[in-house]
């Protein structure tokens, strides 16, 4: 995975914004870990539908959630933590849906990967690292 960490501030801010900006255009729900990460993601603007894993299921009771609400053929977006865990249950979740016939989208996720380089791995850090790129772009 290529890092960013060396790109000036500038250049990783303007990436997370068009990473979000691609995230809210979507239609889709967006799988998360737990409830800290939809408030991460609630405080960085988006406004969309948001599945939280961690509510006592298991990773393929959520994908049965999905099918049940999306059908066949559907698309959700996999934003789980770019760490081991994270990695794990974005597997399951990619195994489990395509299984399912739905449409599983882990771009978004491997993008931010990429643009937090390894500076944050999990997306409830998302704000804090986006605030301080801010705070140097626009001080």
């Amino acid at each position: 995975m290529k890092s960013n960490r060396n790109n000036s501030p500038q250049i990783r801010l303007d990436a997370f914004n068009r990473i979000l900006d691609s995230l809210n255009n979507l239609d889709s729900p967006v799988v998360v870990e737990g409830h800290s990460d939809t408030l991460a993601l609630r405080s960085l603007g988006y406004h969309g539908d948001v599945i939280e894993l961690n509510d006592g299921q298991s990773v393929l009771s959520t994908v049965e959630k999905l099918v049940r609400k999306l059908g066949t053929s559907g698309t959700f977006v996999v934003m789980t933590d770019w760490d081991r865990t994270g990695g794990r249950l974005a597997k399951q979740l990619k195994e489990y849906g395509e299984s399912s016939d739905l449409i599983p989208n882990d771009q978004i996720r491997r993008e931010l990967a990429i643009a937090s380089s390894k500076d944050i791995s999990c997306v409830e850090e998302l704000p804090k690292l986006i605030q301080t790129l801010r705070s140097v772009c626009d001080p």
